[in-house]
């Protein structure tokens, strides 16, 4: 039998209204957002998505614009670094479409090329196995659906 504890919190989690729903936002989006609010419900607390927690980008390689969520933006009001880990860094989703790309970065930015932007982005040296970060330029992969590291040896 089910822990009693359990069952009000599920109940809850099943019935809070997703987080700040926008119709404009690829569905994969949603979903991910929807699950970092039932977690945080589950703290107990209320996720809080602000407006710059979401980033549109024009990807080279793609013909449709990229949604980046950083989830150094979001904060859950009882657990406010959830989403992040002290030096290792914090989730970072892009989305073209329906297709989605997971990395853990320490800082992230947009790099234009011409009327295209490249994602630069930083990584712990924990999580390459080096004693330094890294800093990469990626872009999206259409064929892959998938980003790419680009050679930056031209």
């Amino acid at each position: 039998m089910a822990d009693p504890m359990i069952r009000p919190i599920l109940l809850l989690a099943l019935t809070t209204t997703p987080a700040l729903t926008d119709t404009t936002r690829p569905q994969a989006l949603q979903v991910l957002l929807d699950y970092h609010a039932a977690a945080c419900t589950a703290q107990g607390g209320n996720l809080f998505v602000p407006d710059d927690a979401v980033t549109e980008a024009r990807l080279r390689g793609t013909g449709d614009a990229a949604a980046i969520l950083d989830s150094a933006r979001l904060s859950c009001s009882t657990a406010p670094g959830m989403f992040c880990a002290d030096i290792i860094g914090c989730e970072l989703n892009v989305f073209v479409g329906e297709a989605q790309h997971s990395l853990i970065v320490q800082g992230w930015s947009l790099v234009p090329e011409g009327n295209d932007q490249l994602l630069q982005v930083t990584i712990a040296g924990a999580l390459l196995n080096k004693p330094e970060p890294g800093t990469f330029l990626m872009t999206w992969d259409e064929t892959r659906n998938s980003l790419i590291e680009i050679n930056q040896d031209k």
